[in-house]
């Protein structure tokens, strides 16, 4: 409850009283859960957000036979991570994180860069399990990974907050394939 006044009114415009209101709890008792109030709400809510979304997200890389299956399969986790902004929770845990990102602690701040090194990670493992068809050095495999981790980044910042739109669509696709498509062809040419 308190996540859509969140992210329909904002952390500031919605008082402690409102929260108390539209849970028709007595006034008071939310410091009893919650005995910092409505921070610790907001940080409760950022964290299992980010917590749920990413668990959501697994895919295997190591069986690709070639750059081409590679980038589909990169496509794939792509529509993995944006499938999950298709909840309507995730969706607005997400708004509410960026919005009041100016309200996170710095360990808050580290803890969420973590989660997206953690896909960095993730994917960074993946493709040194497949150094037969991506022509680098392992050690090239961590930033081949921030790379693409910057690209869905872009792209999602773009479509969630630029252009508040929620829905896969063939243009999104469109948007992220030449990308991912330039990355792999460099590594090819090089």
């Amino acid at each position: 409850m308190a996540r859509e006044m969140f992210a329909e009114n904002g952390f500031e415009a919605t008082t402690t009283r409102k929260i108390n209101q539209e849970a028709g709890i007595a006034e008071g008792l939310m410091y009893y859960y919650f005995p910092h109030g409505k921070r610790e709400i907001l940080d409760t809510i950022v964290y299992q957000g980010i917590t749920e979304r990413m668990k959501q997200v697994h895919f295997t890389l190591t069986d690709c036979e070639s750059t081409d299956d590679l980038e589909q399969r990169l496509l794939t986790v792509f529509k993995r991570v944006w499938s999950i902004f298709q909840n309507e929770e995730n969706y607005q845990s997400f708004m509410i994180t960026i919005r009041e990102r100016m309200l996170l602690s710095q360990g808050q701040a580290d803890w969420l860069l973590g989660v997206l090194n953690g896909l960095v990670d993730q994917i960074a493992v993946q493709f040194k399990a497949i150094s037969a068809i991506l022509p680098i050095q392992s050690d090239q495999c961590h930033p081949l990974a921030r790379v693409v981790v910057s690209i869905y980044q872009k792209v999602i910042y773009d479509e969630l907050l630029i252009k508040n739109n929620r829905h896969m669509t063939p243009e999104i696709t469109a948007q992220l394939q030449p990308q991912l498509h330039l990355v792999l062809g460099l590594l090819q040419a090089a």
